[in-house]
């Protein structure tokens, strides 16, 4: 179907009325002749139709056999609009000028999409990017995309790899840091890793479980934070002596106090329904403001918006920006002691979470306190704990 409609646009076709006494005399006439008509809806002494433009004589000769009216009332498609236009050569002109401005432009990079790794700055790629001739504007080659790649590479010894990819004009930088080495130098070779055990907490030895080292507490002795709990010495039953890697889990009983608190009174932004609009129109990397205000004064906030329209799944260099600035008031509140309590107890939650519940860790009991000082709201904690208190204090030694 859509084939049809095609080829009818492009050998064009009109819509056309018959008016007589006797319409379908016409009609008769026509489909014993095989003249394609199509779209057809009768009114009193009226026939409305489609026909293809190379048929419209006959149409005409057809409503002359029958003494019928012959109105065109409207012609569609390619020889049409070529019959309308025909006398616009600036037009033509035009479309000829545009289509090749948008190939010229499309040799041109304006939208850069750089990725990178934690390790490295946005920003300080960007520059190198700028200060050696890629930027947005900036036309390429696949030569030119080759040598910043390699001066890359040189420039800045903590790139190990880079990519540019061009997506028409759009470019999408990728790049890879260099792996740390230093367990593969020579300096490290001969290093042999020897460790303690240390306490992290005060507390009460509760189970000792030593894969490595020798132990140097025992069950029911009580610990310091920073004292030693394993040590890396072993020592055999021939009276040598050996430095290893301590490995092992000391459990003991102790003891926290958690202070969550919130303040009685808060501030509070509360929007309103007044916006101020800014827009910007950029052209080449020009731009020039669409509305003619300043940024408003008082209490605002401001998001922005960008619109970069494509041709051809490639960015044109036009963008138009929209500032969108919202007014809001800000309001003192008041927190309620019940609502107090259930913003403690939802933070209390959190900390829990991800402070005391573990593989490692099992509370054994809790106690809580909730009181009013300093126009604060208080909550306080205490908590007895079972827990791994083993911390390795690493000592590098050369055999």
């Amino acid at each position: 179907m859509l084939i049809v409609k095609l080829l009818r646009w492009i050998f064009g076709y009109f819509d056309f009325e018959i008016r007589g006494k006797f319409p379908e005399r016409f009609l008769n006439l026509a489909v014993r002749n095989g003249l394609n008509l199509w779209n057809m809806r009768g009114e009193k002494e009226e026939l409305h139709a489609t026909a293809k433009i190379a048929d419209k004589n006959t149409v005409g000769l057809f409503a002359g056999k029958t003494e019928s009216e012959f109105i065109i009332e409207k012609e569609h498609g390619l020889p049409y609009l070529c019959r309308i236009y025909k006398s616009r050569l600036g037009l033509l002109a035009g479309l000829i000028i545009g289509v090749a401005l948008s190939c010229w432009l499309s040799g041109f990079i304006w939208n850069i999409e750089v990725n990178v790794p934690p390790e490295l700055n946005e920003y300080e790629i960007r520059d190198q990017l700028r200060e050696l001739g890629f930027y947005e504007g900036v036309r390429y080659d696949s030569d030119s995309i080759d040598n910043i790649k390699r001066k890359m590479k040189l420039n800045d010894e903590r790139i190990s790899w880079v990519s540019i990819n061009i997506f028409g004009t759009n470019a999408v930088v990728e790049l890879s840091p260099k792996i740390s080495a230093e367990n593969d130098r020579d300096d490290n070779k001969n290093k042999k890793t020897v460790s303690n055990l240390k306490s992290t907490a005060d507390g009460t030895i509760t189970k000792i479980n030593v894969h490595n080292g020798t132990a140097v507490v025992e069950i029911g002795e009580g610990v310091r934070k920073g004292q030693l709990l394993v040590s890396g010495i072993m020592e055999y039953n021939d009276g040598t002596n050996v430095m290893a890697d301590s490995e092992g889990t000391v459990y003991a009983k102790t003891s926290r106090t958690v202070t969550l608190s919130v303040p009685k009174e808060y501030s509070k932004a509360i929007t309103s329904d007044e916006y101020v609009y800014k827009r910007e129109f950029s052209f080449f990397g020009i731009s020039f403001p669409i509305t003619l205000c300043g940024n408003p004064s008082g209490e605002y906030y401001k998001k922005e918006s960008k619109l970069k329209p494509t041709l051809f799944g490639n960015s044109l260099p036009i963008s138009i920006t929209e500032e969108k600035w919202q007014r809001y008031e800000t309001k003192k509140l008041t927190l309620s002691s019940d609502n107090a309590k259930k913003l403690l107890d939802n933070r209390l939650k959190l900390y829990e979470m991800f402070m005391l519940y573990s593989d490692q860790r099992t509370v054994i009991s809790k106690k809580s306190k909730f009181e009013e000082k300093n126009n604060m709201y208080c909550l306080t904690v205490s908590y007895e704990v079972e827990e791994n208190i083993c911390e390795k204090s690493y000592i590098q030694v050369k055999e």
